[in-house]
């Protein structure tokens, strides 16, 4: 059975030590982008792609996944729809809604009139401790979050 793993006489196959860029993606070499075209700066295209999620926040969010994804869980009160990043799907098992841990947190706050260690300590007791089985949402802390 193929592995997709490099083994060590793989690493080492040039004479310098690593393996030229076309080696390692097994592609062919992409020549490489001018400046201006490396950052995308047309402002419409981000001004449309934000509109579109507006939108759709706007109208039911609910609505719209569970038009892709038949049979997801969300949180119970409306009010956290705002804090769902997207939908999360593994191998053999049924997607499940993907919530931002950071928002949350700050609906709490603002809902509720809590402190952040209140909210947060609030958080992990009630919602992400709560299972209702296999799909249960799932709460990510984002990097920026956590750093």
């Amino acid at each position: 059975m193929p592995s997709n793993l490099l083994n060590s006489s793989q690493i080492a196959g040039s004479s310098s030590g690593e393996l030229a860029s076309t080696e390692r993606l097994n592609a062919p070499e992409a020549p490489a982008a001018l400046p201006e075209e490396r950052l995308n700066t047309n402002s419409t295209s981000v001004n449309n792609f934000t509109q579109q999620q507006e939108d759709c926040l706007n109208n039911d969010i609910r609505e719209h996944l569970n038009d892709m994804f038949e049979g997801l869980l969300f949180l119970s009160e409306r009010e956290f729809d705002e804090a769902i990043l997207g939908v999360a799907e593994r191998i053999g098992m049924s997607p499940i809604v993907a919530y931002d841990t950071a928002k949350i947190i700050d609906i709490l706050c603002e809902r509720d009139g809590m402190e952040g260690d209140e909210a947060a300590e609030f958080f992990e007791f009630n919602i992400a401790g709560a299972y209702v089985g296999d799909r249960t949402p799932i709460f990510i802390a984002q990097i920026h979050s956590i750093l």
